[in-house]
C-alpha cells in the first residue's frame, strides 16, 4: 500500500482547489483569507509530498499542469464527499450534544434567552444561560468555559479562530423624563435642569457611549452611573436626568417606556452590532442555526413591542449583512 506523503492533507488539497479555480495565489489567498505567502507555502509542500509541479508558475496568469488537471478532478469529488461526511456526524452530533453553555448581556438575555432555549431545546441535554456585562464573557470564552457568546462585534474582534455569525444591529438612542420640554439632541452639551446619567463605564455599552461623546466633544458632569440598564432608565423616567440607551436596554424594563421620551440622535448618529462568537469548527452547524433563530425571533417577537410604541424605530433595525 501507497504511503499517503507529508503535505496531501485535505487542508492541503482544499487550498489547491481554490487556487486553481481562482487563477492564482493572489485571489485564492483573498478567498480563504490567508496570507499569499501561506498559499504558496501550502502549495509548495503539497507539490513536494507528491514529487510532481501541480502548477505552471512560467506564464501568467499561473496554469495547471497535466499532473495538477488529473488531480483537481479527484480532489474535487474527495473534497465533496469529505464535506459531507463532516455535516452527517456533526448532525448526529447536535441530536446529543450534553452540555451547552451560552453568554449573552443582560438586555439581550432578558428577551431572547427564554424564547431560545424553547425552540431549540433538543439541541442539548443541559443548558447553562449567563448574563452579564459582555467584557467578563471574554476571559470565560478563552478559558472554554463559554461555548456560544453573543456580544456586540466591538468586544471580541480581535479574537483568532472564532465562527462570527451577526444577529442584528441597533441604534443608540436619547431618553429623557415623558415631560421634558428642552433641548433633545446629543451633540449640544449639557440640558437645562437635568443632568446626564451615564451607564457603567465597567461595560462595553458604557464605554462605547463615553467614546462617542468624546468625538463629538460634549463632556457632562459626573453625577451618576448605573450599571443596569433598568435602573438607569427607570432613574430618567422619574425625572432625575436623561441618557443614552439602546432599544434592547428598554426592552428590559417594557413597562417604563409609556414614562419615556425616546428620541433618535440626529447628529453623530451610532449603534452597535451583537454577533454570535463560537470557537471555529468545534459545534459543527449549531452556532449558525442559533444565529439564525436568535434573529427570527428578535424580530418577529421581541422588539415588535417596542415598534407598537415608538414607531420610528422599526426603520433604524438592521437584520442581514446585506442591509450594513
Amino acid at each position: 500500500m501507497n504511503k499517503i506523503p507529508n503535505h496531501f492533507d485535505l487542508r492541503s488539497l482544499e487550498v489547491f482547489v481554490v487556487t486553481a479555480e481562482q487563477g492564482g495565489m493572489t485571489q485564492s489567498a483573498k478567498v480563504l483569507r490567508m496570507t499569499q505567502s501561506a498559499v504558496s507555502q501550502i502549495i509548495a509542500g503539497l507539490e513536494e509530498g507528491i514529487g510532481v509541479k501541480l502548477f505552471d508558475r512560467s506564464v501568467r496568469p499561473i496554469v495547471l499542469t497535466t499532473a495538477g488537471r488529473i488531480l483537481l478532478e479527484r480532489v474535487r469529488q474527495i473534497l465533496k464527499d469529505t464535506r459531507e461526511a463532516l455535516r452527517e456526524t456533526q448532525t448526529q452530533e447536535r441530536r446529543r450534544l450534553a452540555s451547552l453553555t451560552v453568554a449573552m448581556s443582560d438586555s439581550l438575555s432578558a428577551s431572547l434567552g427564554p424564547l431560545l432555549y424553547v425552540k431549540l431545546n433538543e439541541l442539548s441535554g443541559y443548558w447553562r444561560f449567563w448574563s452579564g456585562l459582555s467584557p467578563f464573557h471574554r476571559a470565560d470564552f478563552l478559558a472554554h468555559n463559554i461555548d456560544i457568546v453573543f456580544t456586540s462585534s466591538n468586544v471580541m474582534e480581535d479574537i483568532a479562530g472564532v465562527e462570527r455569525h451577526m444577529v442584528f444591529q441597533e441604534p443608540y438612542v436619547l431618553i429623557f423624563p415623558k415631560d421634558y420640554k428642552g433641548d433633545k439632541e446629543l451633540h449640544t452639551g449639557e440640558k437645562e435642569d437635568l443632568p446626564f446619567l451615564r451607564i457603567s463605564l465597567r461595560s462595553a455599552m458604557g464605554l462605547r457611549i463615553e467614546r462617542q461623546l468624546n468625538r463629538l466633544r460634549v463632556k457632562f458632569p459626573d453625577v451618576a452611573e448605573f450599571d443596569r440598564a433598568p435602573a438607569h432608565s427607570t432613574a430618567v423616567a422619574k425625572g432625575m436626568g436623561w441618557g443614552v440607551t439602546t432599544p434592547l436596554c428598554l426592552l428590559e424594563k417594557p413597562d417604563i417606556i409609556p414614562h419615556l421620551q425616546i428620541m433618535p440622535i440626529t447628529r453623530g448618529a451610532f449603534s452597535r452590532q451583537f454577533d454570535l462568537l463560537a470557537r471555529e469548527g468545534s459545534l459543527g452547524e449549531i452556532p449558525k442555526d442559533l444565529a439564525t433563530e436568535a434573529r427570527r425571533l428578535l424580530r418577529e417577537e421581541c422588539v415588535p413591542v417596542l415598534f407598537d410604541q415608538v414607531p420610528w424605530l422599526e426603520g433604524k433595525f438592521k437584520w442581514d449583512d446585506e442591509e450594513l
